[in-house]
């Protein structure tokens, strides 16, 4: 009979208990329930151990201190899954188990355990202590069992009650990051907020993973101790990355407020690419009138002054030929240098010729690139037609970086007509070795010794094939007219690959 009292006060007890836990948080219904436990039982302690991230985590303790406290959490799959389906006790005997190996090695004789869980929602247990030996009542497992279920749905609603929170944390969040995107240019007022919100240092990389902006918790570190990265998308393209310090947890609430991030963050690229490609605009209209004739001096001058581009006197422009886009490449020499598009090629204006030269150097650790820059502008009128001269003699150089001035009479023989009827009268006689020759010869000013060590002949074999030159062109080539006559149709040879 006492022990039938017993079993309804406990069933009693534990019912009023499973009520009050809808009123609670999460964290306060887990030590609620360790202590409901043992109101009504001589228990020495109970543990609340919950399933998360495939390990059962230890929420609660009521009771007796003891160092079973410190072996959780325990593996999920290592654990037999009648934890979270029915009462277990110590009289179960199941050695797969990492509880029951774990609860052999202490002295804690008598335990059982009470799942958590509703349907097929299972969310841990309660683990339930004698340090003495007793014996169980049967009765009391059905008992516990049911109060079980109803902690299940407690869970359940506590679980529904914290997703409505974080939604609505969530939306609260996103709404101040996309304010933050909406007013400000940059990207480090976003960062801050995300560091703050994430309760993590957050480091923003552009996609060459350039660092762009940066918020620390406490003090900062070395960027190879950033934990995550998570690549930031605007369609198929990868724009940037966020890095955080720590890593994230990942549950629900945290891996959305992360994507969140990272659609705010696609969306400030979108924002600076939209300006990028309007300055870029307004800067290719700038060129447009400038080769217009004639234009408004003075309306030049004020859009160049707008869009930050010194167009004072003297000025040197450049046509620039390379595969990559130079806009991002250019950003650490403006406003000293500035690259326009102009239809295949890019135009460069500059005040400097070492800054072109700088500029030059740094393109070409990238790709390989032509440049051609023009002699000193004196008025803006002229640039139309330095353009036109730098373009049309750009096809004459390799890849280097060339001063218009030292291409000396080779844009001009560009211009020639007929040319390959001229070559041929002049040269047409002539074997290929004998052109080299005759190429070298006049290449070191008709000096006999420099030209056969440059060809690595016999200065005696050298005199012969001189001569064999002269009688086959009917000419002597001491005469300075007839050397130049010859140079004009090797540098046509040359420059048309004839």
């Amino acid at each position: 009979m006492q022990t039938q009292k017993l079993v309804e006060r406990v069933a009693k007890q534990l019912r009023d208990a499973s009520r009050q836990l809808v009123h609670l948080s999460t964290e306060d219904a887990f030590s609620y329930i360790a202590d409901a436990c043992r109101k009504e039982l001589p228990i020495d302690f109970s543990a609340i151990a919950m399933a998360n991230n495939g390990q059962y985590v230890l929420k609660a303790w009521s009771g007796e201190a003891h160092p079973l406290a410190n072996s959780f959490p325990l593996n999920v799959n290592e654990c037999t899954p009648l934890l979270t389906e029915e009462v277990v006790t110590h009289l179960h005997l199941l050695e797969s188990c990492a509880l029951f190996q774990m609860m052999q090695y202490t002295d804690v004789p008598s335990w059982f355990t009470v799942p958590f869980k509703i349907d097929d929602t299972r969310f841990g247990f309660c683990l339930i202590g004698y340090l003495t030996p007793i014996e169980l009542i049967p009765d009391m497992g059905t008992v516990f069992n049911e109060f079980g279920k109803d902690v299940g749905v407690s869970m359940l609603y506590q679980h529904e009650k914290d997703d409505k929170q974080q939604l609505e944390q969530l939306l609260l969040y996103q709404q101040t990051l996309l304010n933050e995107t909406l007013i400000g240019d940059a990207f480090d007022g976003l960062t801050k907020k995300i560091s703050e919100l994430l309760q993590n240092s957050v480091v923003i990389f552009d996609r060459f993973h350039h660092v762009l902006s940066e918020a620390w918790l406490d003090t900062k570190q070395p960027y190879d101790s950033l934990n995550e990265h998570h690549p930031i998308h605007v369609g198929h393209d990868v724009l940037g990355y966020i890095a955080l310090l720590k890593p994230s947890p990942t549950t629900h609430y945290v891996q959305l407020s992360i994507e969140v991030a990272k659609n705010m963050y696609a969306i400030q690229f979108m924002k600076q690419k939209v300006a990028v490609e309007a300055y870029e605009k307004k800067k290719e209209q700038l060129l447009e009138r400038l080769l217009q004739q004639p234009f408004d001096t003075q309306s030049v001058l004020a859009q160049a002054n707008l869009l930050n581009i010194d167009l004072t006197l003297p000025l040197f422009i450049a046509v620039v030929e390379t595969t990559i886009d130079m806009t991002e490449k250019a950003k650490p020499f403006e406003p000293a240098l500035t690259v326009i598009q102009h239809y295949e090629h890019a135009v460069l204006l500059f005040k400097d010729r070492t800054q072109c030269h700088a500029f030059y150097d740094h393109i070409q650790k990238s790709a390989p690139i032509k440049l051609l820059y023009s002699r000193p502008i004196q008025k803006l009128q002229d640039v139309r037609t330095e353009l036109t001269k730098l373009q049309q003699a750009l096809p004459l150089i390799s890849t280097s970086c060339i001063d218009y001035a030292t291409l000396g009479v080779l844009p001009l023989l560009q211009e020639i007509e007929h040319y390959d009827a001229f070559v041929t009268e002049q040269l047409a006689a002539l074997s290929p070795q004998l052109v080299d020759t005759l190429k070298q010869y006049l290449a070191h000013n008709g000096h006999a010794s420099e030209t056969a060590k440059a060809l690595f002949i016999h200065r005696s074999t050298l005199l012969y094939r001189l001569e064999k030159i002269e009688e086959a062109l009917h000419c002597s080539l001491q005469h300075s007219e007839t050397r130049f006559t010859l140079q004009l149709a090797l540098k046509l040879k040359e420059l048309h690959n004839l």
